[in-house]
């Protein structure tokens, strides 16, 4: 393993799984993003959150492959609101959004709400990620539930509002399970 940052393992992990379109709102995963522009991924910014989780879902529908939308934390709720339709149509569609930093919780800090119970209704999965080290088997969980048996919309939670914790570093490598990069992740 080798000392990468969150972002460069973020990057590696999404080409390998073959995504070839993120639907986002700016401002997240910042660091992520200037390490997308090495890869072939097109980055598609959108006008509200609710709309990358409409792109990514028709995305998701269309090539049978996970959708990915992101959003930072103040607009995770409209994000959650725009995955219904998803669930509803079991379309393996990955959010990801920004959260509350540790350090801030319970300070009445500006956009400081807990957003997670927000997705429960309408993910199969729900997970924050509050340590770098982490991105690996976090995000190989997040497309091996979006895929597997009845697909459907995950949700991954960063640390920070924006998802800042892509900048720290770790001894770490990327996770990739190809399989799981369609729907269905195997021949019945």
């Amino acid at each position: 393993m080798a000392m990468l940052s969150g972002a460069q393992v973020m990057a590696r992990m999404l080409e390998d799984y073959g995504v070839t379109d993120i639907f986002h709102v700016p401002a997240i995963l910042r660091r992520t993003m200037v390490e997308l522009e090495e890869t072939s991924i097109n980055r598609v910014r959108t006008h509200g959150e609710k709309s990358a989780a409409y792109m990514a879902d028709g995305y998701a529908r269309a090539s049978r492959r996970p959708g990915i939308c992101m959003a930072q934390t103040v607009g995770a709720l409209n994000l959650a609101a725009g995955l219904r339709d998803a669930w509803l149509a079991h379309s393996p569609v990955i959010a990801m959004t920004g959260g509350r930093d540790p350090a801030t919780k319970f300070r009445k800090v500006y956009q400081q709400n807990d957003d997670v119970p927000a997705f429960d209704g309408v993910t199969k999965f729900n997970a924050t990620v509050d340590s770098v080290d982490r991105f690996p088997d976090m995000v190989r969980q997040a497309f091996r539930v979006a895929v597997s048996g009845t697909p459907g919309p995950v949700h991954l939670q960063f640390r920070g509002n924006e998802g800042q914790m892509d900048v720290e570093e770790a001894d770490m490598e990327p996770l990739v399970e190809t399989a799981f990069s369609q729907v269905p992740p195997f021949r019945p």
